[in-house]
């Protein structure tokens, strides 16, 4: 009998284990050596074994132990301290909503927090400036200058200025949604790697 699903169980345990050591704070380096470590105790255990069965490949794996576990221990053996588990609470929350309705508030919130990657911060950060600097333009006079960016007028057509109108007013709200997902997506991948 052979292991029919053998290699797809260890790519998956693999997969899982360079997740749960990118989702903690260990080095690059160390990471990718981790899961060249398991790879390699994985093929001697193999090596050893007289039959290759799906059975022989999960009790191997098992003798491993959980992703989790192995990275918390290379975690401990490289004198790595795990940072502390950050809630998503009342501060991500406030964050999304008030990148919104008080930007320079929300975007102090949103730089605060360990919640979002540096891409996140910036969409959530600039996406709502394009309503700010659009308004701005059409309380100094841009919307009734010679370009007349702001429709109304017989300059700009009328498909061109609700084009306008919706990117400038959706912007907040995309931002808004897209720090929404973001959080929801990074607290999911925190809880399947423990």
């Amino acid at each position: 009998m052979s292991a029919t699903h053998g290699d797809s169980m260890i790519e998956g345990y693999l997969a899982r284990l360079n997740a749960a050591a990118g989702l903690g704070d260990l080095p690059k380096g160390a990471r990718e050596e981790l899961v060249d470590d398991m790879r390699s105790h994985i093929a001697e255990a193999r090596a050893r074994e007289p039959e290759q069965t799906d059975a022989t490949i999960l009790n191997i794996l098992d003798r491993l132990g959980e992703p989790g576990v192995v990275v918390a221990d290379a975690r401990e053996r490289l004198g790595i301290r795990p940072s502390a588990p950050s809630s998503r609470g009342l501060l991500e929350i406030a964050a999304v909503f008030l990148v919104v309705f008080a930007w320079p508030i929300g975007v102090i919130l949103l730089w605060s927090s360990p919640a979002w990657n540096r891409r996140d911060k910036l969409i959530g950060s600039l996406a709502p400036l394009v309503t700010y600097v659009g308004l701005f333009g059409a309380g100094i006079g841009i919307c009734n200058g010679p370009a007349n960016i702001c429709g109304g007028g017989s300059d700009v057509p009328g498909i061109v200025s609700a084009l306008i109108t919706i990117v400038m007013f959706g912007a907040p709200l995309f931002a808004m949604f897209y720090l929404a997902i973001r959080l929801r997506l990074s607290r999911q991948r925190r809880i399947a790697a423990t």
